[in-house]
Order: structure tokens, then sequence, then C-alpha cells
């Protein structure tokens, strides 16, 4: 089949908006994520308005959030839109209720969305090993994803490490669209998020996150109690820049942005 695809790099967490009507999502998302040379790491389905001026909106793969893709989407719909500068774009975005704004200039090719605050804050205890001090792991909840940060493990056992942590999670936590876990190395200040996607059974050692930059942020802020903070989360994709704004101990905002390139106009056979 044929599909119609705008790329979008969001600090290297590539992403695919496919214009045109597909009817098994799972089935050509699983199919764009595997072709040689793409870098996919995950997929969105763009639904255009059916009247002038009504709202654009993005289906990811699974139905989960997504915030480099919500950022990223803006950008398009503001260059689809002939518009020009700074201005704030509304879309509709899988696992929201209710639309998002995504702050684009368009010349500069940047663009930054609010990220609805997290609906819960939990905290994992994970045993590695009998003679091992239990991980206290911090867990942010967000419609549509849950993110977990964790210590990067040695060697190769992120994904092994990885699915212990989603079998704590669904034994505790009512079960999202989306997985996020963000493994932390402190020595090198870089976090390198694994995202996995229930509805395609995919697990994805991504180059960056939006939600997840915004998971971070929060836990960076912790004890702010009150005003904005201002963070750069390092990711093997590069960085985004995150906000946190609190009054008195509580989250009231989370923001995240950066520079998002699109390569627009590209017909895939799969």
């Amino acid at each position: 089949m044929q599909y119609e695809i705008v790329i979008a790099d969001p600090a290297k967490n590539i992403t695919l908006f496919v214009l045109n009507p597909v009817e098994n999502r799972t089935e050509a998302a699983q199919g764009l994520l595997g072709v040689p040379g793409l870098g996919a790491e995950q997929v969105g389905f763009v639904i255009a308005p059916k009247t002038p001026g009504g709202l654009w909106r993005l289906e990811m793969m699974g139905g989960e959030f997504c915030g480099n893709a919500a950022r990223s989407f803006g950008l398009f719909v503001a260059r689809t839109q002939g518009c020009s500068g700074v201005v704030d774009i509304p879309i509709g975005m899988s696992g929201m209720p209710d639309p998002l704004t995504v702050t684009v200039n368009v010349e500069a090719g940047t663009a930054a969305v609010a990220i609805p605050k997290p609906v819960a804050q939990d905290t994992l205890m994970l045993t590695l090993a009998p003679d091992v001090p239990r991980l206290r792991l911090p867990v942010y909840c967000f419609a549509g994803i849950t993110h977990v940060i964790a210590p990067i493990p040695p060697g190769n056992q992120g994904k092994a490490l990885f699915y212990r942590i989603k079998a704590q999670v669904q034994r505790r936590l009512s079960i999202p669209q989306a997985l996020g876990v963000l493994f932390y190395d402190k020595e090198e200040q870089l976090m390198t998020p694994a995202v996995y996607v229930y509805a395609t059974d995919s697990l994805v050692f991504e180059s960056s996150c939006g939600s997840g930059s915004a998971a971070f942020g929060a836990w960076q802020h912790e004890s702010l109690w009150e005003g904005e903070g201002f963070c750069r989360v390092a990711q093997p994709g590069g960085i985004i820049d995150v906000r946190v704004r609190k009054h008195q101990g509580v989250i009231q905002a989370i923001s995240i942005g950066g520079p998002v390139y699109l390569k627009e106009g590209m017909v895939i056979d799969v």
C-alpha cells in the first residue's frame, strides 16, 4: 500500500505523519516502522478538518499521547495553513480530551506545547537482587502515558530492566496507552527514553521523548515550592527545553519546546 507521509524530526525522535486515510492503523504503523532508511520511532495519522478553520487532529499509532509529535504537528499545521511569524496553533491529539495549543515560530522552525500536568504521582519500589538495596523509582502518570524514572543499568540490560518495571507497573497501576521508562545516566547527565505502546506491542529506545522530558523536568524540580523552573534535558537525539511552574509545591503547568525539522511530500510503498 502507498502512504503519503511527512517526516518530523524533533530532537531525532523521528515521527511519521500519514496524510492519506488508513483502514488498519496497526498494520500501517508496523509496516512503516520497518521501512529501512526512515529510522522512524513512531507513527501518527493526520485527520484534516472537514470545514475551513476546523481543528486539525493527530491520532498516534496506539492512541497514546506524545508531546514531541504534538509540537511537530503544530508546526506542520502552521506551514500548511501558510502562517508566518510566531503563532498559536490549536490541535487535537490522541490521549488528550481537550485541544492543545502549540506555539510555533514558523521561520525559526521551533515549536513549544504545554503538556497537561501529571494526573498522579507515585513511587515504585523495585528489587533487583536479594543483596542489593531496593530502588525507589519516581512515577509520573499523564493522560495517555505513564513515565517511570530509573537509573541506567550496566551493560545491555536496559531492555530486561524495562520489562521488569513494566510488569510491576501493571500489577500496581492502571494500564495506560503507553509506558515510558526514562533511564538516567547521572554521570553523563543524559536521559534515554524507552517507550512501549500497548496497541502495537512495540518497545522503542527513542532518541528523545517530549512527555518523558516533561516528567523528567517535574522530577528535577521536585523541591521547587513556588515559581517557575527551567531545565534542558539532554537525550541521545538532542536537547528539549522544559519549563515547570509550581504553586505551594504543586505543579501548575509544564511546557516543552525546541527545534523541529519537517521533510514533506514523500510517498512510501509498504
